[in-house]
């Protein structure tokens, strides 16, 4: 994937960034200004995912190459954002923290000191994520700047950034408040709750009743890494991602039961992002053994359709020449996946590539999470 999407700025050595969709589907001054700063965070975690692998396999040579890219890609990600890591909405700069967090934790794995330029990612972020941090609506995190939003988007990763640095003090309130707000103990957790400008001049609330699948496996990981999680709500979280989030598909005369990746632009990340963290819970005993197989089974069962319906491409024919065909090996192909698990890359994008950067880490992530359920 990364030969694919992935290039210098600018072609700025020491820099990386990723292209949004290949071939491009906008002119230069569009791919400039909307460049999906969070897609990059979350780019940045599978590389760290791909050298803890290698670390797992013993090679650290190989684990320090992906270290490598993942800081030449956080200095993208800053260089791109106009020399900043910070912008206006506190879900984007939660995601870039927790991304930012492990990839520090890698570089104390793999060179038994930290990455200076997570470090320093860290100490610009974590202040601007605490203004999200109000006392409106009781609690919880705004989503942005404009502050008429606060959501499951922003509130279960900042608390994830808080329970992962130590702060679990200040985690706990926000792990409270989603659960006393904005949990439907049938669908699961609901979006968020918005300021809406009523007559009377005030903001009333108003609960946005989308249920997301990403929002289920971030509030599911706040509770794991929190000392005080609630291990009997988790069960309750993966229960429910499992009986809404999840389809049913024909394979062979079996039926077999996958997360639901269908989506576009932010919605080709979600199940992506919740299959992390089923495989985290697939992992921790302290679960109970049902609510791990099944866990477990999504995230197997998702990967191996992911993986027997993508489409391998040469990377260095036009994009618009049909890929070559999967079962042939050759040493410069490149895999590109379906956004819809349960269909073939081939039905779903054509012959070009045509795939949004989303998909195809939301791909890689679920590969990565499956490996780890399987070492």
């Amino acid at each position: 994937m990364t030969r694919l999407y992935v290039h210098r700025l600018l072609g700025v050595p020491g820099t990386l960034i990723a292209r949004s969709c290949v071939p491009p589907r906008e002119g230069l001054a569009a791919r400039a200004t909307r460049w999906n700063y969070w897609w990059q965070a979350h780019l940045l975690e599978a590389m760290v995912d791909a050298g803890e692998r290698e670390l797992a396999l013993g090679r650290p040579d190989e684990a320090a190459l992906w270290l490598d890219r993942g800081g030449r890609l956080l200095r993208g990600i800053r260089w791109h954002n106009l020399g900043s890591y910070t912008n206006s909405y506190y879900d984007d700069m939660a995601w870039l923290t927790l991304a930012a967090q492990r990839l520090n934790a890698l570089s104390r794995r793999a060179t038994g000191r930290g990455s200076a330029i997570a470090q320093e990612a860290g100490r610009a972020l974590y202040p601007r994520l605490a203004r999200a941090l109000t006392p409106e609506l009781g609690g919880g995190a705004f989503w942005n700047t404009a502050e008429d939003y606060k959501n499951v988007p922003s509130t279960a990763p900042i608390a994830m950034a808080l329970a992962r640095a130590g702060r679990h003090e200040d985690a706990a309130p926000l792990l409270s408040w989603l659960r006393e707000n904005l949990f439907d103990e049938e669908r699961g957790y609901l979006d968020g709750i918005r300021l809406v400008p009523a007559r009377s001049g005030e903001r009333v609330p108003q609960v946005d009743r989308s249920v997301h699948s990403y929002n289920q496996g971030t509030v599911l990981a706040a509770h794991l890494e929190h000392p005080a999680g609630d291990l009997r709500h988790a069960e309750q979280i993966v229960a429910a991602a499992a009986r809404n989030l999840a389809v049913d598909v024909e394979v062979e005369g079996t039926t077999v039961r996958v997360l639901d990746t269908r989506g576009s632009g932010d919605g080709g990340l979600f199940a992506g992002i919740l299959a992390r963290h089923l495989a985290a819970a697939a992992q921790d005993e302290r679960l109970a053994a049902e609510t791990r197989a099944t866990a477990r089974d999504l995230v197997l069962a998702t990967a191996e359709m992911l993986w027997s319906g993508r489409r391998e491409y040469d990377p260095d024919l036009p994009l618009n020449e049909i890929g070559v065909d999967v079962t042939e090996i050759r040493n410069s192909a490149v895999a590109v996946f379906s956004p819809d698990a349960a269909r073939h890359c081939s039905d779903v994008l054509g012959a070009g590539v045509g795939a949004e950067l989303s998909s195809q880490v939301q791909a890689w992530t679920i590969l990565e999470a499956a490996w780890r359920l399987e070492r």
